[in-house]
């Protein structure tokens, strides 16, 4: 079901999100465009890998995940549209900040059937570490964007469009439960967020089916990953040197770089058993 967020704290930025799912196969790739370092996770689904999430060496961040339709509505793509899986790469390789999205996007996005959860929708989470986050949602016509209040913001899998003048804890839907508690942790550690907070939140709104945990440090273009709800072993990502390294839980600090821009996450984890 997934749960995202991004949060500015004492002029820093921290993303972090949970993928909760079926036990499918994950792939983490770094590859170059131009100037830019891109990271990719990605999932195979229906016999392709298909982004999950990604952040790029200018610090943008951008996550799909599912979303309940809002009552009455009914996804309607249209072959004119841009669809969410195909908006990552433009996304990742065209910009810094969030309100340059809009200038690559003259065009509806599309969000097709969920290929994870058939009966859901998706919706899409984009950052930069500048500050300036949006939630972006399909609408009957046109897309719904919910920014950014204040110092944070949090998707799970109710439509964030629907609450847009709600109280955060009047929300409601798949994943309210998580969003508040979310909410009231980011909320009341706003002044020292760190990885170690972001972790904290990541595991209070965890799920039996949670498969991986990633934390995001932009301004150092690092990211720390764990798998299967075992947070006790981390690696770190360093996405500029596009390498790997066992961090906590390991009795080395093995580095690893990424061959061919790729790993296997189940390569990965049969390495360190």
């Amino acid at each position: 079901m997934c749960t995202s967020f991004a949060v500015y704290s004492q002029e820093k930025a921290i993303y972090g999100m949970n993928f909760d799912a079926e036990d499918i196969d994950l792939k983490l790739k770094i590859n170059s465009y131009n100037d830019k370092n891109i990271f990719h996770f990605s999932g195979l689904m229906e016999n392709k890998y298909i982004d999950i999430a990604g952040v790029n060496s200018d610090g943008l961040f951008i996550c799909t995940q599912a979303v309940e339709y809002s009552s009455g509505f009914k996804s309607s793509c249209n072959e004119n549209d841009w669809f969410a899986f195909d908006i990552f790469d433009e996304v990742l390789k065209k910009t810094r900040k969030t309100s340059e999205f809009f200038e690559i996007s003259k065009r509806v996005i599309s969000y097709p059937r969920n290929p994870l959860f058939p009966d859901l929708g998706l919706h899409t989470i984009i950052a930069d570490k500048s500050g300036d986050a949006f939630i972006l949602e399909e609408g009957n016509d046109t897309n719904i964007v919910s920014p950014i209040h204040n110092d944070f913001i949090i998707m799970t899998n109710f439509p964030n469009g629907d609450f847009k003048e709600a109280d955060y804890n009047k929300v409601n839907g798949i994943g309210a439960d998580r969003y508040i508690c979310a909410h009231e942790y980011i909320h009341n550690n706003i002044h020292s967020f760190g990885i170690n907070e972001a972790f904290e939140v990541l595991s209070k709104t965890s799920r039996e089916d949670t498969r991986c945990t990633i934390v995001y440090e932009p301004l150092k273009n690092e990211i720390y990953i764990s798998f299967k709800k075992d947070l006790s072993r981390k690696w770190k990502i360093s996405i500029m040197e596009k390498t790997i390294q066992s961090l906590d839980g390991f009795l080395s600090n093995n580095k690893i770089q990424f061959t061919n821009e790729e790993i296997l996450v189940k390569d990965l984890i049969s390495l360190y058993k």
